[in-house]
């Protein structure tokens, strides 16, 4: 008796090794090790739908989920993950309101899957639903919606309230600054906090580098107590961002128990720098490689056309992982061999929703409707991003009407699905039905992006409507990105004097600026004789010596 239970598997080691294959992307062999569980738990079945939903099974995860004799809440949680992971907002909402018990984890999912697509609105209803009001966990991602929507005034006031607050309460607010490129506010916010961990230490460093201040991103860099491979990896990948290769290879030379991240950024920086050969040296000298690694390096010969090279990589991988194989798909695609791309995607045994996507996009921007109308058909479920793309393709092709029909079709809207639609009309001449898609956009309830007010500006301009391009933004709800928006709209199409002007309207609602000159400057970059004319306000606007000098060079461009 006690040699038999000494021979059984240990379960507890199979659910690992489900979950550590689901990770890495090896789909098949997870499902092998499950099927090898003569009596699966609980946390067998849970860890067996995590691993279908991370590779974009979700009809497989479903299935599953259905069938197993005894669910959890942390079943519940695992499928509806699954499908925000996989932008299945309707199927989500669905299971939310079908779900018999929620905890803290729940509400935080919910509330992050509606703000990550500008359902701000939705977001708050769920927050306010919270059984526990007091729940840190819940407040933080309410708070990560704000900053994460440019809305950093409402998330500084629901920071301010919060009933407890801990590190990731301030790392999420810090994260508003400096993902939305207010780094002055960053700075200051980051001295005021008490406490401070790695995590914020990143996103200040993270911060510097976005808008390209890579002296100050370093001289924090070096204060870090304990820096961690993502603060290597955030600096080293700053500096090939910015060009300078030759400074993320000692950043990469000086790092402490390098490990596979840090060796795949490297190989990324010089593949994203065109340095190929060097990249191939790099990948040979790898002590281990990963999909990513192989992804990166199919991405560098699909870039300068050695498409049957990439595919000889491809067939090296012993198990075959989804990212690599879009990648190939992708390549093929941007040659114009879409038939090639298609063989590769057929034979598939898994594909996720970007390899999906990738495929559809390959026949929409063709203009190749009909085929990507009979791709489309066959998914059994449609994410946002898929049909946002079927929207672009109907519009890229001059068929609004069908465009419009899909947009109606839709249960969950995004921003993108909007512009989509109202690019089509600009482009195909119909101003004053990209005006009207605006207004109802507005009625949707969803926020204008700066590509928005581009396309709005140009058609108010086609009209000889200067005078509604000045006045429509004054009804709009003013914060951070939405002034940055209207600036990059009017420097986009030549307003360069309205873009200044703005700049000094945002110092009067009391707003932080210098991330809208940067956005002008790296972007747009507005007339020499613009920049000329308002020096001195140019001046102003950086207090930091080597960010005026950047700005100075991108003018100089």
């Amino acid at each position: 008796m006690h040699s038999t239970l000494h021979r059984r598997p240990n379960i507890v080691k199979l659910n690992k090794k489900i979950i550590e294959y689901g990770k890495r992307g090896q789909i098949e062999e997870a499902i092998r090790v499950f099927r090898e569980i003569t009596h699966p738990n609980t946390f067998t079945y849970n860890s067996m739908i995590s691993s279908y939903a991370k590779n974009g099974r979700l009809k497989h995860a479903r299935l599953l989920f259905d069938n197993m004799p005894n669910r959890n809440l942390v079943s519940w949680n695992t499928l509806l993950n699954g499908y925000i992971y996989n932008d299945r907002i309707e199927c989500a909402c669905e299971l939310f309101e079908r779900m018999p018990q929620r905890d803290h984890f729940t509400y935080a999912l919910m509330i992050t899957c509606y703000s990550r697509y500008g359902a701000i609105d939705k977001a708050m209803d769920i927050f306010y639903r919270l059984p526990d009001t007091t729940n840190v966990a819940c407040w933080n991602a309410m708070i990560t919606g704000f900053v994460k929507n440019g809305r950093l005034s409402e998330a500084k006031k629901l920071f301010d309230r919060m009933p407890v607050r801990n590190l990731v309460s301030w790392n999420s607010m810090l994260l508003g600054y400096t993902h939305n490129g207010e780094m002055e506010m960053g700075l200051k916010f980051f001295n005021e906090m008490g406490e401070k961990d790695v995590v914020s230490w990143n996103l200040l460093v993270g911060g510097f580098v976005e808008v390209g201040d890579l002296d100050s991103a370093r001289e924090f860099f070096e204060k870090i107590p304990c820096p961690n491979a993502v603060s290597w990896v955030t600096m080293l990948s700053g500096y090939a961002h910015y060009g300078y290769i030759s400074d993320a290879r000692r950043v990469f030379e000086k790092m402490t128990g390098k490990n596979l991240v840090a060796w795949n950024a490297m190989l990324a920086a010089y593949v994203q720098n065109g340095h190929i050969d060097d990249a191939c040296i790099f990948f040979n000298e790898m002590p281990e490689r990963n999909a990513v690694s192989y992804t990166t390096m199919i991405n560098g010969f699909v870039r300068i056309g050695k498409l049957d090279t990439a595919n000889r990589l491809l067939d090296t991988m012993q198990c075959k992982n989804v990212c690599a194989q879009t990648a190939m798909i992708s390549g093929y695609i941007q040659h114009n061999m879409i038939d090639e791309g298609r063989k590769i995607f057929d034979q598939m045994s898994s594909r996720d929703i970007a390899c999906w996507n990738t495929m559809l996009a390959g026949y929409t921007q063709c203009g190749m409707m009909e085929k990507a109308f009979h791709l489309f058909q066959k998914m059994d479920q449609k994410s946002v991003v898929i049909w946002n793309t079927m929207i672009a393709g109907y519009a890229q092709v001059g068929k609004i009407e069908k465009a419009l029909e899909m947009l109606e079709n839709m249960k969950e809207r995004n921003v993108v699905s909007w512009n989509s639609l109202i690019s089509g009309c600009t482009r195909n001449g119909l101003y004053v039905d990209a005006l009207k898609l605006f207004v109802s956009m507005e009625h949707d309830g969803k926020k204008p992006d700066q590509s928005t007010f581009s396309l709005v500006l140009s058609s108010c301009a086609n009209l000889s409507l200067e005078y509604l391009g000045r006045q429509f933004h004054q009804a709009i709800m003013r914060n951070v990105v939405s002034w940055n928006s209207l600036i990059a709209g009017y420097a986009l199409n030549g307003c360069g004097k309205e873009a200044v002007k703005l700049f000094q309207d945002m110092e009067n609602d009391g707003y932080s600026f210098s991330s809208s000159w940067l956005i002008v400057c790296s972007r747009y970059r507005l007339h020499s004789s613009i920049a000329l004319e308002y020096e001195d306000i140019l001046l102003h606007l950086s207090s930091i010596k080597s960010k005026a000098m950047w700005i100075k060079q991108e003018f100089a461009r």
